[in-house]
């Protein structure tokens, strides 16, 4: 194969035409001037020069003159091949034929053009011409040279012209920077965008559309340069001189020095303004779309806990009844078999079968107690619980057969107040649930920290079960909710554990991903320093006991069966008992009465007028009367923290027994007098 001399002063072309070459099997070599390339054929005389036309220095013009009027014959009569981009065939002809270059290719045709082209010189030989006078030469290059130098000229200016339309119509601002990140052009976009001049956006001017804390960094990115640079981005809140502000989008885009003397950037800024707005309205809508989803949530929240306390109050009431007339009927039964009315036998049956009767009522009965702790209005007596003494010996009792309990207590864990019960029932609620989301065993820990940033108390029960998915964990507190379905449960738990620790003036919350378990956080008010509990009222003695059959005892409720029950459990302790169904009766009853009247013993939730107003009027009337509230639903005697609005009254809570009632009725009316107990208004 051939050697082939390639000339051109762009190593870019250079390379291409030496692949191209070097494909077809030639050896090639290489010079990037007329000059160099004089040197090369007077020393290696290649078979062939495929040379570029338009170079500075030597062009190829002059490269293929100087060859020709070599005294070499060899170097003279060296076949030339012109391969350009600039010159048309029509363009180089008449002097490319005066000095003897064989063909001539364009560089944008088929690259087999040139291959094909080279085979061909090579097979003509050495080329055979006269060299004219150098003045001839010399007319006829200056003539070629002078009009593609005018060619090139329009051009330029035409590029200008259009590259300036182009930036001062463009909607992005432009700054081009130098080697050392001075701006040397801005377009008038970028100085009507940032309020500036396009004098003051010149040199380091143009740093303006940039953050402080990043100006250095885009200068730096610019002077030094890679050969593979990388796009740099911004996004910058401007305050203008007029105090107006834009967001701006800065893209920042270095170019090396590629052979051609230039280097520097190009910096792109575009006023995103509006678009900022509207992701900020965009932002504001999705956050009052939360809080407004979270509002109705606790609305829905509030409506349940509401619905909750009407279905305990109304079966409180059902349950009392059914269960005082169950009591009163085995109390007979028993009366009637030690008088020999009945056979033991039968009386055993008849008992044993009330005695299930009560167990279900009892059942029924946790169940609206868990129907109250959810709505929040069950009674409850917040005391100061050490919370590293509680949580102690509350796991000390616990005992599993495939779940492992662990617990870590911070030594700076506060105390807390809270109701001792309702504590308890809470952390079997999340003991419970935590055991049945591990159905093959696990581990259960109980910690508790400190809060010091809010003064909290932090309790928190984590399992290593499957999780919940984020529907069930958004429902998680909704009552009647649950996904066991093979176990027969009222769905109760969580929304319990939830109206305690609100209750409580606490938060409760859950962190859960599937696979990776559950763990529900318990915030409650911390408090300094634990003092005891305050300790259950002493039950009196029977010396101070009231004489019953003196004793009249006003009992009010508006619901009869229950009313009836209760009057019958008042009457075979010895007490006189006056009934009422409502306030009103009782305020009617009361005044018509001419004797004492030593108790009130009265529902809370009735028509027209509550227990509480009810006693109210009363006492202003008879100073020394005692009350005794009961209900099942106490709204009228709970505070929104929970508390009793009559802290030194009695309430019993619905369903109540005999005994429970006769026990309060002997407290109270062997208490001792308190002239100055007034009930809280």
């Amino acid at each position: 194969m051939a050697t082939v001399l390639v000339v051109d002063d762009v190593a870019e072309n250079r390379d291409l035409v030496t692949m191209l070459l070097s494909c077809r099997g030639h050896e090639v070599l290489e010079a990037s001037d007329g000059v160099d390339a004089l040197d090369v054929v007077r020393a290696q005389h290649p078979d062939i020069v495929v040379s570029d036309v338009l170079m500075p220095g030597i062009d190829g013009l002059e490269l293929v003159h100087r060859l020709r009027s070599d005294e070499d014959p060899v170097t003279a009569s060296s076949p030339v091949i012109f391969y350009t981009a600039n010159y048309l065939e029509p363009e180089t002809r008449p002097i490319a034929d005066a000095c003897g270059v064989s063909r001539v290719v364009l560089r944008g045709a088929d690259p087999r053009e040139l291959l094909d082209a080279v085979d061909e010189v090579l097979a003509a030989g050495p080329v055979d011409v006269s060299v004219g006078s150098a003045a001839d030469f010399a007319r006829v290059h200056s003539k070629a040279v002078s009009a593609k130098l005018v060619e090139k000229d329009r051009a330029l200016r035409h590029r200008e012209r259009q590259f300036e339309a182009m930036a001062t119509v463009s909607p992005v601002g432009i700054a081009m920077l130098n080697a050392d990140g001075d701006a040397t052009y801005v377009n008038p976009r970028l100085a009507e965008i940032t309020g500036q001049p396009e004098k003051r956006l010149s040199g380091s001017g143009w740093l303006i559309c940039l953050d402080p804390a990043v100006r250095g960094e885009a200068v730096q990115a610019v002077r030094h340069t890679t050969a593979t640079p990388v796009e740099h981005r911004y996004r910058t809140h401007l305050i203008r001189e007029d105090l107006s502000d834009r967001w701006l989008r800065v893209h920042l885009r270095p170019f090396p020095d590629s052979g051609s003397g230039m280097a520097g950037a190009v910096v792109m800024v575009d006023d995103i303004s509006d678009l900022a707005a509207a992701e900020n309205r965009i932002e504001h809508e999705a956050r009052q779309r939360q809080e407004e989803a979270a509002g109705h949530d606790a609305e829905r929240l509030d409506s349940l806990r509401r619905m909750a306390g009407g279905i305990a109050h109304d079966f409180n009431n059902l349950l009392g009844s059914m269960l005082g007339f169950t009591q009163l009927v085995s109390d007979t039964i028993t009366d009637e078999t030690e008088h020999g009315g009945i056979a033991k036998a039968a009386a055993d049956t008849m008992l044993e079968d009330l005695r299930q009767v009560t167990q279900g009522g009892r059942r029924a009965t946790k169940l609206t107690e868990q129907l109250l702790a959810f709505g929040r209005r069950e009674i409850n007596e917040p005391v100061v619980v050490d919370l590293k003494a509680f949580i102690t010996a509350f796991a000390g009792e616990l005992t599993g057969e495939h779940v492992g309990v662990t617990v870590w207590l911070s030594d700076d864990t506060p105390s807390a107040r809270i109701d001792r019960r309702g504590l308890d029932r809470l952390l079997h609620i999340l003991l419970r649930n935590a055991g049945e989301a591990m159905p093959d065993g696990g581990v259960v820990t109980i910690s508790a920290v400190h809060d010091p940033v809010r003064g909290m108390a932090v309790i928190e029960v984590a399992d290593t079960g499957g999780g919940m998915t984020p529907e069930v964990q958004r429902r998680a507190f909704e009552p009647f909710f649950s996904t066991k379905q093979d176990v027969r449960t009222a769905g109760l738990g969580l929304s319990t554990a939830h109206g305690i620790v609100t209750q409580a003036g606490g938060e409760i919350t859950i962190d859960s991903k599937r696979g990776s378990g559950t763990t529900v956080q318990v915030r409650l008010p911390g408090v300094a320093t634990a003092v005891p509990g305050e300790q259950p009222n002493v039950p009196p003695s029977e010396s101070r006991a009231a004489r019953a059959g003196e004793t009249t005892v006003l009992l009010v409720d508006d619901d009869e069966p229950l009313r009836k029950a209760a009057e019958r459990f008042i009457a075979k302790a010895g007490y006189r008992v006056l009934t009422a169904g409502d306030g009103l009766a009782a305020l009617a009853l009361a005044e018509a009465h001419p004797g004492p009247i030593h108790c009130l013993v009265t529902d809370v939730v009735m028509p027209e007028m509550d227990g509480r107003q009810l006693a109210h009027h009363l006492i202003s009337a008879r100073p020394q009367l005692k009350v005794i509230f009961i209900s099942g639903f106490a709204e009228a005697l709970i505070a929104e923290d929970g508390t009793a609005l009559e802290p030194d009254g009695t309430i019993i809570a619905k369903p109540f027994t005999a005994a429970e009632l006769r026990e309060a009725l002997s407290a109270v009316l062997t208490a001792a007098p308190d002239a100055d107990r007034p009930l809280h208004h």
